[in-house]
């Protein structure tokens, strides 16, 4: 029961956002329109309505531990930004990919790491496989995955772990 009403309001959410670009109310094209929407509706169901990843994580959060890994986010962009600007303008910055491993079993944590890594200037989380994350990374200080891992995520995941697990 639950399958047939997601999948008739996400048809039904196809249908509506199809009507309001083409905005073609002819009964044949609104017939077909109906028909590609439930038949889209039921092929990206299972994608579209996944388990939420809430509802793995503890129910109390930290704020204190999130404040904490707000300000350290903060504090580490603008270092960040600073040797950035001083790496480019001598030139000296070697851009490459690396993969780090993260300890973080939750999924939102490995996810919320990943945009943190995003968010700091240098650095950009590509693909996430697992409790790896490929990261491009501005100046490649270290090719050692372990090594490369301490110095993007510094201490971003530890205030993570104990946030999410």
């Amino acid at each position: 029961m639950r399958r047939a009403f997601q999948i008739t309001a996400l048809g039904a959410l196809c249908f509506f956002g199809w009507l309001a670009v083409t905005r073609d109310f002819h009964p044949w094209s609104l017939a077909g329109a109906a028909v590609l929407a439930m038949a889209t509706a039921g092929f990206a169901a299972p994608v579209f309505f996944e388990e939420n990843p809430l509802e793995a994580v503890r129910t109390v959060w930290r704020v204190d531990l999130l404040a904490l890994v707000f300000l350290t986010w903060l504090a580490e962009g603008y270092l960040a930004s600073l040797e950035i600007i001083g790496r480019m303008l001598t030139g000296r910055y070697r851009p490459g990919v690396v993969r780090i491993r993260t300890r973080l079993y939750s999924r939102l944590g490995r996810v919320m790491l990943a945009n943190i890594i995003t968010l700091v200037p240098g650095t950009l989380s590509l693909w996430m496989r697992d409790r790896h994350i490929f990261v491009h990374w501005f100046d490649v200080k270290s090719d050692h995955s372990i090594r490369a891992g301490d110095m993007i995520k510094r201490r971003m995941e530890a205030y993570l772990e104990r946030i999410f697990g």
